[in-house]
């Protein structure tokens, strides 16, 4: 059943405003229930969530499931997008930003392929013309153990503020994630701070600071602090407003450090051949502060003698912006070359990923 205008535009964008036309979310939107289902599409609003991050949502999936039209044996891959597989997304986003400047490209999902004396099934190829077929993995990093614990201890701070009535604007600023003893005495420190009047800073030894009341309760901007290092941080607020209660928010931030690039690194590059030239791609979304961080490291395990099956390495992720016309969705790469690779990548390949280094996406990265 096709979609209309006025069922999209009363229970799906609720006065919300997209960047795309009304042809192409219409279009977007039968092509997501044609490929997986209207049964789906009612299922990806949570709890009956309405408005334009929804909705973009949907239609931007359906212009990525365009892209598959052509490509060889995506049956598996559609099944796995069917069931909400992460993985599955990440390498539909990668065959999107693979054909998006060229339509020539001979594209196939999970081929066989020798590697060594075994059978490997890369998770995609793409070639233009006659040239070699380049062999691509794709992964998706998932919140790893140190951002739940993180997660966890933030969780434990922030709940602190409904039991405090007083008005107040906490920052809790944490440059390392603090031992349980550490965790324990700011748990007890933090009320006392708050019954501060006026604006206050305090050093937590060499852990962090409490900065108090440098915004309005409610209205927490974030900013980086004169003389602390600017590192990817992993945030969470809490808020009590209304009613007979004092307007007041507790925010803490953790510095964050995600080590895992060269185990991603060593894991994807032995699904690769050794005898055409190899891509990795990671999308970096779930993954907290690996788009900055993990560039540098990655860079570093280029070696003659290492990786060299390995053309690139592409970091890449979305993010939403706000546009004159609506709201829209922005991928954002980051190309790492790798000048040691036996076989480069075709220079069509390069530039195609290239197009989106540099761009402003929302979110941490």
């Amino acid at each position: 059943m096709s979609w209309s205008w006025e069922e999209i535009e009363a229970n799906w964008l609720s006065g919300g405003h997209i960047a795309l036309s009304r042809q192409e979310i219409l279009a977007a939107f039968d092509r997501v229930e044609r490929i997986l289902g209207r049964e789906w599409i009612e299922a990806h609003r949570a709890e009956g969530v309405t408005g334009a991050l929804p909705t973009l949502s949907v239609a931007m999936i359906g212009r990525k499931l365009q892209s598959l039209e052509g490509v060889a044996n995506t049956k598996l891959l559609i099944q796995k997008l069917q069931r909400r597989d992460a993985s599955a997304f990440a390498e539909l986003n990668a065959v999107y930003i693979l054909l998006s400047r060229h339509t020539d490209v001979a594209t196939e999902v999970a081929p066989e392929t020798a590697v060594g004396d075994r059978i490997r099934a890369p998770d995609i190829r793409v070639r233009r013309g006659e040239e070699p077929w380049t062999y691509i993995e794709v992964t998706r990093p998932d919140v790893s153990e140190v951002q739940e614990r993180v997660r966890s201890l933030m969780g434990r701070l922030t709940q602190q503020v409904a039991s405090i009535q007083r008005s107040f604007a906490l920052e809790v600023f944490l440059r390392r994630e603090p031992a349980d003893a550490e965790l324990d005495s700011l748990a007890l420190r933090i009320p006392e701070f708050c019954k501060t009047d006026g604006i206050a800073r305090e050093e937590i030894q060499d852990l962090g600071l409490l900065l108090l009341n440098y915004c309005q309760p409610g209205q927490f901007v974030v900013q980086d602090h004169p003389g602390e290092e600017v590192r990817p941080m992993l945030g969470a607020m809490q808020v009590v407003t209304g009613g007979n209660e004092p307007n007041r928010h507790i925010v803490v931030r953790v510095a964050f450090s995600d080590d895992r690039a060269d185990e991603f690194l060593k894991k994807e590059a032995k699904q690769l051949p050794t005898d055409a030239p190899g891509l990795i791609m990671i999308e970096t979304s779930n993954a907290t502060g690996a788009f900055r961080s993990w560039g540098s490291l990655l860079a570093r395990r280029f070696q003659p003698t290492l990786h060299t099956r390995v053309g690139a390495v592409c970091l890449f992720h979305g993010g939403i912006v706000g546009t004159p016309d609506g709201e829209a969705e922005e991928t954002e790469t980051k190309l790492l070359l790798n000048p040691h690779a036996k076989l480069p990548l075709p220079s069509w390949i390069i530039e195609t990923l290239m197009q989106f280094e540099n761009r402003t996406a929302s979110g941490d990265k």
